[in-house]
């Protein structure tokens, strides 16, 4: 829990720089999946609950935080973060996005194998984006309590198919020293890709229904082979004063 200060003086900077600006969207997010599978490794081999709450300020800065069980990891996953996003009209042409920020992912519960050390961990990213194009990088000095660095750079592509229906693909590259430990641990000790392709369709009464076929291009325990998620929705928002 030693992170715990660096994230809630970030946090707090961020508060500190929007004084003018509070006031914003909510936007409130439970959702039951048939399983959790982070950049290709599976988390619980099981049904995965979360909850997850965000606020943006008026001057695009944003914090937030999710909720869910990881059995891989301990009984349950806290994740924090805050960042900072806008977009620019470029040559009169290209809207782009861009968006940058610090998470934080902390663990609970009794922790047994590898898993007794520290696995707590921050991660600092950066995504640019233009329509249905994204690309992120994100860097973590203590990969998963590792004592080194890990990093990832993905592209992500998303399209809609009719009204309410829309596909999003994603591709990841997860490379460093602190990576390969991770990834020691779980089978190969070595860098991977990453993938999903998800669909989204939005249903009456703020739900959705996703379904999602991922998996990674190395042995992640019993991850490689390629994972169909299935999962529920309900997303809930309004403008707070």
């Amino acid at each position: 829990m030693a992170k715990f200060p660096f994230v809630a003086l970030a946090s707090c900077a961020v508060l500190a720089w929007c004084p003018a600006a509070l006031a914003g969207p909510f936007d409130l997010r439970v959702a039951v999946a048939s399983e959790e599978v982070f950049r290709g490794q599976v988390q619980n081999n099981s049904a995965t609950l979360s909850l997850r709450a965000d606020y943006r300020f008026d001057n695009r800065a944003y914090v937030g935080s999710r909720v869910l069980n990881n059995r891989s990891a301990g009984d349950a996953e806290i994740d924090v973060y805050a960042g900072w996003g806008r977009s620019w009209q470029l040559f009169d042409l290209w809207l782009i996005g861009v968006d940058g920020g610090l998470d934080l992912r902390t663990y609970s519960g009794d922790r047994q194998g590898p898993a007794t050390r520290d696995l707590d961990w921050a991660e600092a990213r950066l995504a640019v984006d233009s329509g249905p194009l994204r690309l992120s990088l994100s860097a973590a000095p203590d990969y998963f309590g590792t004592g080194a660095a890990g990093w990832r750079v993905a592209g992500q592509l998303r399209w809609p198919i009719t009204r309410n229906l829309a596909g999003t693909g994603i591709v990841g590259w997860n490379d460093g020293a602190g990576l390969r430990r991770q990834t020691a641990r779980l089978g190969s000790g070595r860098a991977y890709a990453d993938y999903s392709f998800v669909l989204n369709w939005s249903l009456p009464a703020d739900l959705s229904l996703y379904g999602q076929l991922t998996g990674a291009s190395t042995k992640l325990d019993d991850s490689r082979r390629p994972r169909l998620l299935l999962g529920l929705q309900w997303r809930w928002g309004v403008q707070l004063p």
